[in-house]
């Protein structure tokens, strides 16, 4: 299953919230546990997946614990080095006549100032860093791209590396590290069916049984048609 490639459970029991927040709750020890272990790459995967989840709760109970939520989700988004979730989730406080005007909002804002740039220029430098990949694709070049990845994945957000990093591992025919790279993106993003699409391809290429394991779980959580073109 997800949690076999590369150690992150992305789902929970079912779209309960109940479930959803015992899931939530279960990442961030995770990620905790895996910066005590300094495997700070991962403990970003485990904290995006949290943000996810936070989220996922403000769409699902609009406006019930709406101020905890949202100031939970910053601090989700400052410990995965998510700065563009970090405005988005400000963008929802401005919309809200409840939470507009509390300090939080202010100071938050100065933070995402601060880190956002910073978080946009290292991925554009990863975006021109893969485009040379795939202009000139080799080995050398893909390692370019992974030493970009590398620098900026303890720092920055997983999407982008992960993103960027099972597209290489695809081009290069490297189906294990692909697998790896998805199945950290199914925790960053559990709900984008595109990714739980890839990821079993690519187990099935490697193990079969896995591969039908993840397709279960995933037609127990989205129900039978899944799989079906979106």
């Amino acid at each position: 299953m997800i949690s076999e490639a590369c150690g992150l459970c992305a789902w929970p029991e079912t779209l309960g919230v109940e479930d959803v927040q015992r899931h939530k709750g279960a990442l961030i020890d995770v990620a905790l546990r895996m910066r005590a272990e300094g495997k700070e790459p991962l403990a970003r995967v485990a904290f995006r997946g949290a943000l996810y989840w936070q989220r996922w709760l403000l769409a699902k109970e609009p406006g019930l614990h709406e101020e905890a939520r949202v100031v939970s989700g910053l601090e989700f988004a400052r410990e995965a080095g998510d700065w563009k979730e970090a405005d988005r989730l400000i963008a929802h406080a401005d919309a809200s006549s409840a939470l507009a005007e509390l300090p939080f909002v202010e100071h938050w804002k100065k933070l995402i100032a601060q880190h956002l740039p910073e978080q946009v220029s290292d991925e554009h430098e990863l975006e021109e860093a893969f485009q040379e990949f795939r202009k000139h694709p080799s080995e050398e070049a893909a390692e370019k791209v992974r030493s970009c990845a590398t620098s900026i994945a303890p720092l920055g957000s997983p999407v982008p590396v992960h993103t960027i990093l099972a597209r290489v591992a695809t081009d290069l025919g490297q189906t294990d590290e692909a697998e790896f790279h998805l199945a950290a993106l199914v925790v960053c993003r559990p709900l984008w069916i595109p990714y739980v699409v890839q990821l079993a391809e690519h187990q099935a290429k490697l193990d079969l049984p896995r591969a039908l394991r993840s397709i279960e779980a995933a037609r127990c959580l989205f129900g039978p048609d899944f799989w079906l073109p979106l």
